[in-house]
Order: structure tokens, then C-alpha cells, then sequence
């Protein structure tokens, strides 16, 4: 069975490395012992489903579904950061691979989707923006 753990951990420095922002896993992530100055994401973690071949392993396969907050002082950064993590995640090389990988030991990520794109929600009184996007992450066991 796949291990959520090593999925969000995979998520979150690739988050990290494509944006170049600090990413939290589910708060506001600290540098340097202090809270992150916006931009910044956070990483949440949604569903994870199990499905597998009939009479057999019925754990071989996993859907996990991510939440990702960016959060931005402005709406041009919070779209900019949502352009970065967006192409992180879904981005593709020009040979048919992804930009960015994503390792877990023993498993594939054979399909990543955007399952939601809500953009942009500006909140005045908090002079923050909030981007929302959730990324659904399809897994298979490794061959071998």
C-alpha cells in the first residue's frame, strides 16, 4: 500500500523547487524559524482511494488528491504563483516527460490532473490573496 507520507513529501519539494517559494505541509511554512513572508503555498492533503485487479493485490493502485493555497500580497503574485505551481505539477519536457519528477519508492505516478483551478480570492481586510488549486495524483506499483 502506498505510503501518503512519502507522496506529500515528494509534492511538497516539488512544489518547492518549481516556485521557488517556501511550500508549508498544511500551515504556513517557517524560514529560518520565523513564518514565511508571502509568496508561499501550502500544502494540503485531500482523499487518497485504493483500487486494484480482482483477485489480486486490491491495494496496486491509489488516486491521492492535493490542495495547494497559494497566498500572495497581490493578485499578480498569487497568478504568478499559480502559473509555477500549475507547471510544476502538470508540466511537461519536450520529449513527453514531466518537468519535474516525482519519487516514491515502489510506486509510478503514471497521471497527474488538475482537478480544480478556482484562481484567484482577494481578501482586503487581510491584504492577502488566496489561490486555490487541487491536483489529483495517480499511482501504480513499480514494475520489478
Amino acid at each position: 500500500m502506498i505510503e501518503r507520507r512519502l507522496v506529500t513529501s515528494a509534492l511538497q519539494g516539488l512544489l518547492a523547487a518549481a516556485t521557488g517559494k517556501p511550500c508549508g505541509m498544511g500551515v504556513l511554512p517557517q524560514l529560518g524559524g520565523k513564518p514565511a513572508e508571502p509568496p508561499y503555498s501550502v500544502l494540503r492533503s485531500l482523499p487518497l482511494t485504493l483500487a486494484g485487479a480482482p483477485f489480486a493485490d486490491q491495494h496496486e493502485d491509489a488516486d491521492t488528491v492535493y490542495q495547494v493555497d497559494c497566498v500572495a500580497r497581490t493578485h499578480d503574485q498569487a497568478e504568478w504563483l499559480g502559473d509555477r505551481a500549475r507547471t510544476g505539477v502538470l508540466g511537461r519536457d519536450g520529449r513527453g516527460g514531466w518537468l519535474h519528477t516525482l519519487t516514491v519508492p515502489g510506486w509510478s505516478c503514471y497521471a497527474r490532473d488538475l482537478d480544480l483551478d478556482a484562481g484567484p480570492e482577494d481578501d482586503a481586510a487581510a491584504a492577502i490573496v488566496f489561490y486555490v488549486i487541487r491536483f489529483r495524483l495517480r499511482w501504480t506499483r513499480s514494475a520489478g
